[in-house]
């Protein structure tokens, strides 16, 4: 059961980039999730949307706000005590990231979402709506898994929470690296970082860092995605701020949008002898204690 609620992670999370970026909005008021660039951004012109809560958040010298929403049109909601829960990730998520580097913030929408297909099989996963320096949306399906303890359930969902938020940082400070669809290596590795940095110790998480260790000795690390968490563990031990450094230099032009591209950005940024440490320090199985 374990095993299937993360493979219902890894694949509802993966979001087509939008094919255009908004300009720039304000950090004031959020959008109006009834109107029109609302239902756009999340792709449903059906939404008959309400605001269920709302709290002010405080990053730095920048406040932004997070709200809970509810679709009428569709049968979901938060289990008790995950609207809190959702709303301690996206702070814990954005806290860790404006730690190490000043960065952009702004509204965040929660939006409970219907799990369609096989209800009483366990789902959790989220999806996040943006459109560049824009409010950002993550949509949620949760069903929790009856076999799972109900702590481990919640740990799930508020990592998945984290990951998510991290998008929207993305999205803020790094559209169009993130526009391009070859930057899925760095951009779901990243966020899967920035998750279990919120939250270490995930033992779902661990899982995929194993099956990450089935494929590492086959596949390069642009040939991944989500298992890029182990490289991102190594360089963040490194330095954070090589982090949101590699992200800053990868391409951001859509005529590169290529793995090629993405490959020549990144042997650009890193070391000469990075490969090779990153392999030691992963067959050593050094990475996460280095990176605590």
């Amino acid at each position: 059961m374990l095993s299937s609620l993360i493979f219902s992670v890894l694949l509802a999370a993966m979001q087509p980039a939008p094919a255009i970026l908004l300009p720039a909005q304000p950090v004031g008021e959020p959008i109006d999730c009834n109107g029109a660039v609302f239902k756009a951004q999340i792709f449903n012109d059906e939404v008959e949307c309400r605001e269920i809560s709302r709290s002010k958040l405080k990053i730095g010298d920048q406040t932004v706000t997070l709200r809970l929403l509810h679709d009428d049109e569709e049968d979901a909601d938060l289990p008790p005590g995950y609207a809190e829960a959702a709303f301690e990730a996206v702070t814990r998520s954005f806290e860790i990231a404006a730690k190490e580097r000043k960065l952009n913030f702004h509204n965040v929408s929660i939006l409970p979402v219907e799990a369609y297909g096989q209800r009483r099989e366990a789902r959790m996963s989220g999806v996040t709506y943006w459109r560049g320096k824009a409010e950002c949306v993550i949509a949620l399906e949760v069903v929790t898994a009856s076999r799972i303890a109900p702590e481990d359930n919640l740990l799930m969902f508020k990592f998945i929470v984290a990951h998510e938020a991290f998008h929207c940082v993305q999205s803020w400070n790094w559209s169009h690296q993130m526009a391009l669809e070859s930057s899925a290596w760095w951009r779901e590795g990243s966020a899967d970082l920035i998750g279990m940095l919120a939250y270490p110790g995930f033992t779902a998480q661990s899982k995929v860092n194993q099956g990450f260790a089935e494929i590492a000795d086959a596949k390069s690390v642009l040939q991944m995605d989500y298992g890029n968490v182990v490289f991102f563990h190594w360089l963040w031990s490194q330095s954070p701020q090589k982090v949101f450094d590699l992200i800053a230099a990868m391409p951001r032009d859509q005529a590169y949008d290529s793995m090629a591209s993405q490959e020549a950005a990144l042997h650009a940024f890193l070391p000469k002898d990075a490969p090779a440490k990153y392999a030691a320090a992963y067959r050593g199985a050094r990475i996460f204690a280095s990176a605590n």
